[in-house]
């Protein structure tokens, strides 16, 4: 074992801080690759896994540490994924390494190892819902995507498990910090050309950002879907209807061929939810949405769409058939939660509108006008109350006699809930975080531009467009006629678009 300990502690080399970006790069896949055949045949027990363990530093042996603990894990996976031993169960030794693990790591060292890495994340995030136990996995997993990336600004695996851990501890404001950030970028084999690029000669220091996954780490279109669905679920859950349609709507909108994820279906079905929640009305699906899904949405989600239509027409009673008829889709679909807070966003939009008409109207008219009679006088003062604490309604319920079953509404204008000075406060902390936002905006789509440069598409598109000049150029020189050459010229680009497509 002390040769194998020796080997494990030979990466990083001790001269890091002067090797190249390069250098170091291929000292990891030769380490990496080794190491990989080497612990297939070691580590065959738990008691070798821990004496590893407990012999490597996690921050200083990072790439080491994960080799080991891959090793250990993907044997146990091979016996079925519902198989959790005692050691890795949360609070146990194999559990509180990996947790130390994830807290201290190296992310320039680790990066070289995606699917290791993803191995590790999956079982954590596995065994901790088998154990019924997810919300010990949510902050090691988190904390683990900022250390690999501060910025949060690609996609990868960690982020659709902490999405899902969160929504099953109902943990919601714990994924915000990670959902909150815009990611840019979904790794692809252009990172690696990009990255040596961005180093440049005089960079000299190995350990330094860029904190990705070389080569990428596979993400399924699966994986993009699912993660956007449970970020809008979750700003559901927080009530958060702005970002929660922006998520989604970015699944209903994805690109597709031939066939429409079901996934894609369900995000349709809350959107349209969502909309009526935010705004108490219906929104056109985004102009990038494939005419094959839409048609989609429509066929396989006409209840949704129906009660969105009856919303609109601001007719309670039949907006409550509506809700009761569908009854059993919303359940299927587990829905039925979005649709009361729909019927009561009904209410709040129709006592709300009356403030539009009347300055001030009686309590029996609100019961009337609004509630469609489904509340008596006292029972509609309770409503009205609860509505001006929660909502931050500008009313006052007023009694003008002694009589108890006489009281008004009245709706106030011109006043604000809240002081000038605050409110001016409260605009430039609004205007300091757009700007920061855009500033990070605009550097990451530079980087993305520049990654564009090194794709195999762009390079293809680069080396057709030189072939239409250089045919360009031919005709020119030859002395076509001005209109045989400019016909002939758009026969070659036409050719080309099409092979473009193709």
């Amino acid at each position: 074992m002390e040769d194998v300990l020796d080997r494990l502690r030979s990466f990083p080399p001790a001269d890091t801080d002067t090797t190249s970006y390069e250098l170091y790069d291929t000292h990891a896949y030769e380490f990496l690759i080794s190491t990989r055949e080497n612990l297939r045949s070691i580590l065959d027990s738990p008691e070798k896994v821990q004496s590893l363990l407990d012999a490597l530093d996690p921050s200083a042996h990072s790439l080491a540490y994960l080799l080991v603990l891959h090793s250990y894990v993907n044997r146990i996976r091979r016996k079925g994924l519902n198989v959790s031993p005692e050691d890795l169960k949360p609070g146990n030794l194999l559990w509180s390494r990996t947790v130390t693990f994830l807290k201290t790591f190296d992310p320039n060292q680790v990066r070289c190892a995606a699917s290791e890495w993803r191995v590790v994340i999956e079982f954590i995030s596995r065994v901790a819902e088998v154990d019924n136990k997810p919300f010990l996995a949510i902050r090691p997993i988190r904390d683990s995507i900022i250390r690999m990336d501060p910025t949060c600004a690609s996609f990868t695996v960690s982020h659709l498990y902490l999405t899902r851990l969160c929504l099953l501890a109902k943990a919601y404001k714990i994924a915000r910090p990670i959902i909150d950030r815009t990611i840019f970028a979904i790794p692809s084999s252009a990172d690696r050309l990009f990255i040596q690029h961005s180093q440049g000669e005089s960079d000299t220091n190995a350990a330094k950002p860029p904190y990705i996954f070389e080569p990428p780490m596979k993400i399924t279109y699966t994986d993009h879907l699912q993660y956007f669905l449970y970020g809008g679920m979750i700003y559901m859950a927080l009530k958060e209807w702005s970002k929660a349609r922006h998520f989604l709507s970015i699944v209903i909108s994805c690109p597709v061929v031939n066939a429409v994820s079901l996934i894609m279906v369900e995000a349709y079905k809350k959107w349209v939810l969502v909309n009526l929640l935010e705004n108490g009305t219906t929104a056109s699906v985004p102009k990038i949405t494939s005419p094959v899904a839409l048609k989609t949405y429509r066929a396989l989600a006409r209840p949704y769409d129906a009660l969105a239509t009856t919303f609109i027409s601001g007719k309670w009673e039949r907006l409550r058939d509506e809700a009761q008829i569908g009854d059993t889709v919303w359940r299927n679909d587990n829905n039925n939660g979005l649709v009361q807070q729909v019927l009561l966003t009904f209410r709040k939009k129709a006592v709300r509108n009356l403030g539009n008409t009347f300055a001030a109207v009686t309590t029996a008219d609100v019961s009337q006008r609004a509630l469609s009679n489904s509340m008596n006088v006292q029972e509609t003062e309770r409503y009205i109350v609860a509505l001006t604490a929660q909502e931050g309604f500008s009313t006052s319920l007023i009694h003008p006699s002694k009589d108890s079953n006489t009281s008004m509404l009245r709706f106030l204008t011109g006043q604000s809930s809240e002081p000038s000075i605050e409110l001016e406060v409260s605009l430039e902390e609004q205007l300091r975080s757009q700007h920061k936002k855009l500033e990070l905006l605009i550097q990451n789509i530079k980087n993305s531009d520049r990654k564009l440069e090194f794709t195999k598409e762009y390079i293809s598109h680069l080396r057709k467009a030189q072939k239409r000049n250089d045919g360009a150029s031919r005709d020119a020189a030859g002395g076509f006629g001005g209109g045989g050459r400019k016909r002939e010229q758009n026969v070659d680009i036409d050719e080309d678009m099409m092979d473009e497509l193709q």
